[in-house]
């Protein structure tokens, strides 16, 4: 249960303090930065530092009296044992923050700091708000920010080149590509950092465990790419068609790009901040509010990212094959281990491997009940030990300089009862149905998250997280525009990458979640009305725990999947093992 935090407690009085000062009623606060990326760096982490909230996804709202946090279903316990009394936990879609605020707030105040909320939340948010007569108001120093005293520097890491033998595509083929989609003429707004890195063949070390550079550019009218960051950080780095700018350069140098493209401006409203955009409507630039055409072209991966994809899982699937071969004979010999500790050794593995560049987010190291916390910490000095019988879950992943793993196993410690046993095959039975789907082109995430999730329908259970997401090469774990969920409307298309991770979690007790990563092809015949059939290559290649299967449970078809699966394994993997 949460208790009493005098620290943090300390922190909300600093804040409510600041937002009476301010003539507000409260104080809006994203889990997000300027870049709207699901990993922020520690100057960014204003969420975890009024809440003791971690999570990846969430807002709060601190009032004058009282405060909440909101987060989705695979935070629901998280979200609990991190924060303090203090705290309302909502867990969305069920409850909705605007609704809180609407209940508290009415007719009041509600401040917020234009950068760190795009505008396309700032119009849903101001939409709902509306109803209640709660006026949106934009501040010019974040709150939160007037209280942290001791708030960490800003990252300035130097940029370094992808490889052209990584990239497939050298940076100015990547500029014709999108200028040809933006028609002449027409600047674009790139807010999202991975597609900069993406478009520039560039990576960097701002955050532990994605590779970018927190920057904005603008693709001109010239197809020349202003990249707003201090220029010695992509001294060296970058092509000639690449110019670096201060970034407190950056609305003078909008203002003066936008007014020479002929056809004006073009932004993502998903992730252009509320305040550039504010920003250039007063300019009266003109402006188009379009999807990022850059996010497209970087979720199709080109054949040689489709390579390297390939080649980064089989170096990967020796670490973590290593890994669990070390974890079996140290538990075997008797020997203590933590959450932590196992999850600090995979990760030494994983360093082992060529091109290794990070892991890709904090592994997920839960035994026992803490497996049962979808996206658990472990922390030292709070993480559980093995003992007894349980099962353990790890998720994790690594950046390579050629590609993003990402892998889920659970595997048994000790005996596993029928309860997990037959859990676990039915997770494996909804994971073997994504991964068998043949589909026709134009068939949406929604379709494949009902066709996964059948299985555990069937046997009466359910996972509260979407089945996939996508994933960048040597980029974020998880990027859009599309993923295998009940809200993802997007059509798959070939050359994606997306995870196929269905779950089960039992509170207090257990967690099972297996998740591989796909690579989404054509395969077979086209249907009479033209369309390609599509389906998926697998790219993980690390065996599942044979001791927690039923084969009862399978079907032929099932059995004929997971043989062929293990036996890729042991030809492609086992060569490569000591």
């Amino acid at each position: 249960m949460p208790v009493e935090n005098a620290a943090m407690t300390e922190r909300l009085l600093q804040l409510r303090q600041q937002v009476e000062t301010a003539g507000l009623d409260g104080f809006l606060i994203p889990r997000g930065d300027a870049f709207s990326g699901e990993e922020v760096p520690p100057a960014d982490a204003r969420l975890a530092w009024i809440s003791g909230f971690t999570g990846s996804a969430g807002m709060a709202v601190v009032t004058k009296d009282a405060a909440a946090l909101a987060s989705d279903g695979r935070y629901a316990l998280q979200m609990r044992h991190q924060t303090g009394i203090a705290w309302h936990c909502l867990v969305t879609p069920a409850k909705q923050l605007e609704d809180w605020i609407s209940s508290r707030i009415p007719g009041g105040r509600l401040g917020f700091d234009p950068m760190l909320i795009t505008l396309a939340s700032y119009r849903r948010l101001a939409e709902k708000l509306a109803v209640a007569g709660i006026q949106l108001v934009a501040v010019e120093t974040n709150l939160v920010d007037s209280c942290w005293h001791d708030r960490p520097a800003a990252p300035a890491s130097k940029a370094w080149p992808v490889a052209a033998a990584h990239a497939g595509l050298a940076t100015e083929q990547k500029i014709a590509r999108i200028r040809q989609q933006l028609g002449p003429g027409r600047a674009l707004l790139i807010s999202n950092p991975a597609c900069l890195a993406w478009l520039l063949n560039l990576r960097a070390s701002d955050l532990d465990f994605t590779p970018l550079l927190l920057a904005f550019g603008v693709i001109g009218a010239d197809d020349q790419v202003t990249v707003f960051a201090a220029p010695e950080r992509l001294a060296g780095s970058c092509s000639p068609a690449v110019v670096a700018m201060p970034p407190e350069e950056m609305p003078a140098m909008l203002d003066r790009l936008a007014t020479a493209a002929g056809d004006g401006l073009q932004l993502d409203p998903a992730s252009c901040p509320f305040a550039l955009f504010h920003m250039l409507e007063a300019a009266s630039v003109s402006l188009y509010q379009q999807p990022c055409p850059v996010e497209t072209a970087k979720a199709c991966k080109n054949p040689a990212e489709q390579q390297g994809f390939r080649n980064a899982h089989r170096r990967d699937a020796i670490a973590v094959m290593r890994f669990f071969c070390w974890l079996e004979k140290h538990l075997a010999a008797g020997l203590s281990l933590r959450e932590t500790e196992a999850a600090a050794r995979l990760a030494s593995f994983r360093a082992a491997e060529e091109g290794f560049i990070s892991e890709s987010f904090a592994a997920i190291s839960g035994f026992a009940g803490n497996g049962a916390i979808i996206h658990y910490r472990a922390l030292e000095g709070r993480d559980a030990a093995f003992q007894g019988s349980g099962l353990y879950l790890i998720d994790s992943g690594g950046q390579y300089h050629d590609a993003t793993t990402d892998i889920t196993r659970t595997v048994a410690i000790g005996m596993p009862d029928d309860a997990m046993r037959k859990a676990y095959t039915a997770v494996l039975k909804a994971h073997i149905a994504l991964a068998r789907c043949r589909f026709p082109q134009g068939t949406s995430g929604i379709q494949l998250d009902a066709v996964t999730r059948a299985p555990l329908w069937a046997a009466g259970l359910d996972y509260p997280h979407g089945t996939g997401h996508g994933v960048g090469c040597c980029l974020g774990v998880h990027e859009g525009p599309v993923s295998i969920s009940s809200r993802s409307k997007r059509a798959v298309e070939p050359g994606m990458v997306l995870s196929n991770e269905p779950g089960y979690y039992q509170e207090g007790a257990f967690g099972i979640r297996l998740e591989n990563l796909l690579l989404v092809e054509a395969q077979g015949r086209a249907l009479d009305d033209g369309r390609q059939m599509l389906g998926f290559e697998v790219l993980t290649l690390v065996p599942f725990d044979h001791r927690l299967i039923i084969s009862a449970m399978l079907d032929e078809a099932e059995k004929d999947w997971l043989n062929n699966y293990h036996r890729r394994v042991r030809e492609d993997i086992g060569p490569l093992l000591e």
